[in-house]
């Protein structure tokens, strides 16, 4: 997993929790890294696993929780990156599935051990679109916290939930989107 997601999230905990919590999750987890991040390299994903149970922990909030909080804090920081490949879109369902057929393939031109999750869409509504999630990740939650800060972005409110998570066991997330 890329620093900057790990960089990203001390920031996110720190704004939200304080840097008190945020060094005492550090301290209660054992980390190769030391919990040093560069957001540039390349860090095991387990850490990052560690770090938010360890957060969840202190600042009793689940996990859930507080990815879906990140994703919506991280999503400004994503877009800035990408605000290219994707300024002509003007609409949260279309932002959507320009990330897997624009923003994904873009990064993995850009860096081939880049690992990004696999997203199908189906809209059965005008008003809903419902994304099938496949990650070894299993990061759904901030997955939803980016569509919140995508929806916040383009002045669409939105409202998200999921049938089924991998999670909770599922072989794949469906995270059904209604404006």
């Amino acid at each position: 997993m890329k620093g900057a997601i790990f960089t990203g999230f001390a920031e996110y905990a720190e704004q939200e929790f304080g840097l008190t919590a945020w060094l005492k999750a550090l301290d209660n987890c054992e980390l190769s890294s030391n919990g040093e991040y560069l957001a540039t390299e390349l860090y095991d994903d387990s850490e990052f696993n560690i770090i938010i149970d360890a957060l969840s922990a202190i600042v009793d909030s689940d996990r859930e929780h507080l990815l879906r909080g990140y994703g919506e804090h991280f999503f400004p920081v994503l877009m800035s990156l990408g605000i290219s490949l994707v300024k002509d879109i003007d609409n949260l369902f279309d932002f959507m599935r320009a990330v897997d057929n624009v923003i994904h393939i873009e990064v993995q031109k850009s860096d081939p051990l880049a690992y990004t999750p696999t997203l199908l869409y189906d809209q059965p509504q005008n008003n809903l679109l419902v994304v099938r999630y496949m990650s070894h990740r299993k990061m759904c939650h901030f997955a939803e916290g980016l569509i919140l800060g995508a929806a916040t972005h383009f002045n669409q409110k939105a409202s998200i939930s999921q049938s089924k998570c991998m999670c909770k066991g599922d072989d794949h997330c469906l995270i059904r989107v209604e404006v």
